[in-house]
């Protein structure tokens, strides 16, 4: 009993700790999900004894591995669609840590049986601690490289006097360039502080204000370092969808200015070969008019060893303010005496513009 006791508690406390540090579960689920998984490893106690310290890891990290597939599909069939969701995206560092610490316990019982309890006990936690460290190891370096969030920043014109600003309508959030962002774009395009805040010219002589700024964050890598994309978007496009690169550098800045036909102009260095933004310009329609326009964006990520993430995408994201002549929601409408007036963009909803 008192190997059975050994065998379940190194399962269940290296599995409470490689997933603390790992941040593969909550703490919470890794206290009561490692209860159940390393019963299953007690169970094959006696299988470690026969097997040997030269076969017994095998035989646990081939246990560890099927008790994740299963409860894999578990969370598929009978679990909730966020779970299943959560699942898919640690998949990889669910398998690592319970295979290392089903073969741990493995080591350390086939040890146990010729060997002193520390020395058994040493060898169980440096097998374990080596297939943790390694895998994750490797999985943090591609999640450096490829899962960090990306922000997306907004460019647009609007259809203002020379002297003016657009006006934002009533609740948007005002999206501001940074200084590293505004001094980036100083070396391509003409920056200048105007009635709207800051300004971007372009060679024809439009100017440009931030729309919005949006993060993507892929959810099993919340924290880390964050590429920044500025997409320019002039007017008069119609609805259409670009795949846009972004910078290599996990932190790096790059500029793309849309163009009609799927066609753009990137800058900023070299483009990521991983990381991709699918952003597609679409036009809604009141009564059959078209009324306003809005975007689309989606990262696809693909790792050096294939495609391990799913796609992160923010749908729906409505301008703040009037954009391009072309819109029907911002031109002037007419008064009682068919002269035109500037609408009243921070009109609440309802109410007249």
């Amino acid at each position: 009993m008192k190997t059975y006791a050994l065998t379940y508690w190194f399962t269940w406390a290296f599995l409470v700790i490689a997933a603390a540090l790992t941040g593969v579960a909550s703490l919470k689920d890794a206290f009561f999900g490692g209860l159940f998984a390393s019963g299953l490893s007690a169970l094959l106690t006696r299988t470690y004894v026969r097997a040997g310290a030269r076969y017994a890891p095998l035989v646990g990290a081939t246990a560890g591995t099927v008790w994740v597939v299963l409860m894999f599909f578990r969370l598929r069939w009978f679990g909730q669609p966020d779970d299943f969701l959560s699942a898919q995206w640690t998949l990889g560092v669910d398998i690592s840590v319970h295979a290392a610490g089903f073969a741990g316990a493995a080591l350390l019982v086939a040890l146990r049986d010729r060997h002193a309890l520390g020395r058994a006990l040493g060898g169980g936690l440096l097998l374990a601690a080596a297939m943790t460290a390694v895998p994750y190891g490797v999985i943090a370096w591609i999640d450096h490289r490829v899962a960090g969030p990306l922000e997306l920043v907004l460019l647009v014109g609007a259809d203002v006097r020379p002297d003016e600003g657009p006006v934002r309508r009533a609740g948007a959030v005002r999206a501001e360039l940074t200084l590293t962002e505004v001094a980036f774009l100083k070396e391509r395009m003409l920056v200048v502080d105007g009635p709207g805040g800051t300004e971007v010219l372009d060679e024809a002589g439009r100017r440009y204000w931030p729309l919005w700024r949006r993060r993507l964050v892929y959810p099993g890598n919340p924290g880390g370092p964050v590429r920044t994309l500025v997409v320019l978007l002039p007017p008069d496009l119609a609805a259409e969808t670009w795949e846009l690169p972004v910078h290599q550098e996990p932190t790096g800045l790059a500029l793309a200015v849309l163009g009609s036909a799927k066609s753009f102009r990137f800058s900023g260095g070299p483009a990521s070969q991983a990381v991709r933004v699918e952003l597609s310009l679409a036009v809604k329609s009141r009564e059959g008019v078209p009324t306003y326009q809005y975007l689309q964006a989606e990262v696809f990520r693909r790792s050096p060893v294939g495609d391990l993430y799913a796609p992160v995408v923010t749908k729906g994201l409505a301008p703040a303010f009037p954009t391009t002549a072309g819109d029907e929601s911002t031109k002037p409408p007419e008064t009682a005496k068919g002269r035109p007036v500037r609408p009243n963009f921070g009109a609440a909803p309802g109410e007249p513009r």
